[in-house]
């Protein structure tokens, strides 16, 4: 369960990251990929969007995933690719 549980906090971490460099990439007149996000932020607005995003991701990892933690550390895997995408498109 203690593997679970940093999991869970990496990925929250990880949100607020993705949420960061995203904001940052917008804000720089960069472009979101992500045709849902682009959807939600069109219709809620940037910060709106990018929190309901980052709370929707982390409880639905905690919701689905709490007895799987190998399909929890996928998704950190994944958000951590998609962080240093981030990173690297930041101007």
């Amino acid at each position: 369960m203690t593997m679970t549980i940093l999991l869970l906090i990496a990925l929250a971490i990880l949100q607020a990251l993705d949420a960061w460099t995203t904001w940052r990439i917008l804000s720089a007149g960069g472009r979101e990929l992500n045709p849902a996000m682009r959807y939600a932020i069109a219709q809620a607005g940037l910060i709106p969007a990018l929190v309901m995003k980052g709370a929707i991701v982390v409880a639905l990892a905690w919701y689905f995933c709490l007895p799987y933690p190998w399909i929890l550390g996928g998704i950190v895997a994944f958000y951590v690719a998609a962080v240093l995408f981030n990173f690297r498109s930041i101007k």
